[in-house]
């Protein structure tokens, strides 16, 4: 089985500005990323939810994600002066997948951009359009 770290939003999740900030209804689901990632976990994958909010907001995504009945192995928020690249050396994920970060420049806001080298060459990363969700990925649907 493989540990596997999704991004939630704008990966998996539309976030509605404003509501995002106070509402679990602020999250909707994109395409079938619930069914995707349910059926990852339930083929005994580890799953890594990475979440944009910080470590102080945790218990507010756990019940986004409860609500809409994602299943989990751990919720990944960044903690004071914590960058993505830290939750991913820390975890060290088989499958790293994110989207592409359009709106907020690009690259250079990916979890991947910045971990180390070394571990890096064992991350297959799969970078989505941003805001597309996961449903055309097949390597995702077929993993074991």
């Amino acid at each position: 089985m493989k540990k596997i770290m999704i991004f939630i939003e704008g990966t998996t999740f539309y976030t509605k500005p404003v509501l995002f900030l106070f509402s679990k209804r602020g999250y909707a689901p994109i395409g079938k990323a619930e069914q995707i990632i349910n059926d990852l976990y339930d083929k005994g994958n580890e799953i890594y939810l990475c979440s944009y909010v910080k470590k102080k907001r945790y218990l507010f995504i756990k019940r986004v994600m409860d609500f809409h009945g994602i299943k989990y192995t751990e919720i990944l928020c960044r903690g004071r002066k914590e960058e993505y690249a830290d939750l991913v050396e820390r975890i060290r994920p088989d499958i790293l997948i994110e989207d592409d970060c359009k709106s907020i420049g690009g690259e250079k806001n990916w979890c991947i951009t910045s971990v180390n080298k070394a571990l890096k060459e064992h991350i297959e990363s799969i970078i989505v359009e941003e805001f597309s969700g996961i449903d055309g990925i097949d390597k995702l649907v077929n993993l074991q």
